[in-house]
């Protein structure tokens, strides 16, 4: 029996992008599967299109944008209360190959310590590498470029969101996406936390999808300030909560991180980006003992692991 798989797509006035990404996760090559909307309170007519043309999709209406970790966390307390041997995240812009999943789970049934599996990414519109694959998989491009002779999977110190491919016990052991992240570093996060209970992550070669890339955040336009505002903030959250750090050396890297950032900004100075920069530093202040609480949180769990 294959093992039972939930995937669940995260959707916040994502409309444009739910036919085509229903259209191809119906045609996945995989029996034992099944598929969840978890919509973050759209105002765009996605849960009627859904509703109305993949009456199959169970849809959770989260009544507010919880952001991607709490957004999808709904989805992933759903989905493990179902039953889930594995949870899938997906994007809604991303159409994928009908092997994608197959090739995930076999790898993922391979080997016992393998806890976070992710997929080859390509372009929306085409076979060609997008641009994550480009820069975060540049070292392993030659052997993409031939995926039924590379490796079964190739291990990565994180894979990203849009495609993230997670066992229930690692869930089970390390928790779900940490709420402090709204958007972005959240996937980053969890395989860290994975790694360090001794998880392995690998990429699939042969598992591929076609990710458009930002899609959610092109929904609504005028987006691009606050997406760099929520990836910067991310950042800095990460850095801070280093489990694997003391806690003066997580401060430390926070001000070398920043410092960089101040030096970005001179280059090509920007008012709107010079107060963004100073509402994080604020915002990072007023959550100090949020930050605190994970950094001590995560540092246990390390210690008992």
């Amino acid at each position: 029996m294959q093992p039972l798989v939930h995937i669940i797509i995260l959707n916040y006035n994502g409309r444009k992008w739910l036919e085509a990404c229903f259209k191809s996760l119906l045609q996945t090559a995989y029996e034992n599967y099944k598929v969840m909307l978890a919509d973050n309170g759209s105002n765009d007519g996605s849960i009627e299109l859904v509703r109305r043309k993949f009456p199959q999709v169970e849809i959770i209406e989260n009544k507010a944008n919880l952001g991607f970790s709490e957004g999808n966390n709904v989805g992933i307390r759903r989905a493990m209360s179902l039953g889930a041997e594995y949870v899938v995240l997906l994007n809604n812009d991303v159409k994928v190959d009908p092997r994608w999943l197959s090739e995930m789970v076999n790898v993922g049934e391979s080997d016992e310590d393998i806890g976070i599996l992710g997929a080859v990414q390509l372009n929306y519109e085409d076979d060609e590498f997008n641009n994550w694959t480009t820069a975060a998989l540049n070292d392993h491009l030659e052997e993409l470029a031939a995926p039924e002779k590379a490796r079964q999977w190739i291990p990565v110190a994180w894979v990203e969101g849009s495609c993230f491919a997670v066992k229930r016990r690692v869930f089970d052991e390390i928790g779900l996406l940490d709420a402090i992240y709204f958007s972005f570093y959240e996937e980053i996060d969890f395989c860290r936390r994975a790694r360090y209970h001794c998880y392995k992550i690998g990429l699939v070669p042969r598992s591929r999808i076609h990710h458009h890339r930002g899609g959610s955040w092109e929904s609504d336009p005028g987006k691009k300030r606050e997406r760099d505002y929520h990836c910067d903030l991310g950042q800095f959250i990460y850095t801070l909560t280093d489990p694997g750090r003391s806690l003066i050396g997580n401060v430390g890297a926070h001000f070398v991180a920043f410092g960089i950032k101040i030096k970005d900004l001179f280059r090509s100075f920007s008012l709107d980006r010079a107060w963004d920069l100073l509402r994080m530093q604020r915002t990072l202040m007023r959550n100090c003992g949020s930050l605190l609480d994970k950094w001590k949180h995560d540092r246990n769990r390390l210690r008992e692991a």
